[in-house]
């Protein structure tokens, strides 16, 4: 795979989501909760959970998005498209129907950034990640 501005973007996201929710669902920096099925996974290693997009898709819109991506496991995200029911019923419940309409509006947005956009972001989420690293 050809290492990119936007894929070293993803990966500092990614990182940062799958802390996030670490700290959030079982308070360390280890271990997560899927966020659809509720099983308790790696955050970070070998076959560890991975951040997954409430909407599918790769476009700049909803790519990096805090909202909707949250730590699941491979089965959930991978295997199982997403599991997108459970998904939704998790997003209205924690965000409301607002919230979850404005994200499904953004699934064929397209959103175009220049590289020095993506290596911007890429440092904001190196160092959001180790904030949370740090308690701040």
């Amino acid at each position: 795979m050809k290492v990119t501005p936007k894929s070293k973007a993803w990966d500092a996201f990614s990182k940062y989501i799958r802390l996030r929710d670490a700290i959030k669902t079982t308070g360390t920096i280890t271990d997560l909760i899927c966020y659809t099925c509720g099983t308790r996974y790696p955050a970070f290693g070998k076959g560890c959970a991975q951040a997954g997009h409430f909407i599918p898709g790769r476009k700049g819109a909803v790519l990096i998005d805090e909202i909707g991506v949250h730590g699941q496991c491979y089965n959930c995200n991978h295997n199982l498209g997403g599991a997108w029911v459970e998904y939704e019923e998790h997003m209205l419940k924690d965000y409301g129907p607002e919230i979850v309409a404005k994200l499904k509006a953004n699934k064929h947005k397209t959103l175009k950034r220049e590289s020095w956009e993506w290596k911007e972001i890429e440092e904001e989420y190196k160092t959001k990640y180790q904030e949370l690293l740090d308690g701040k």
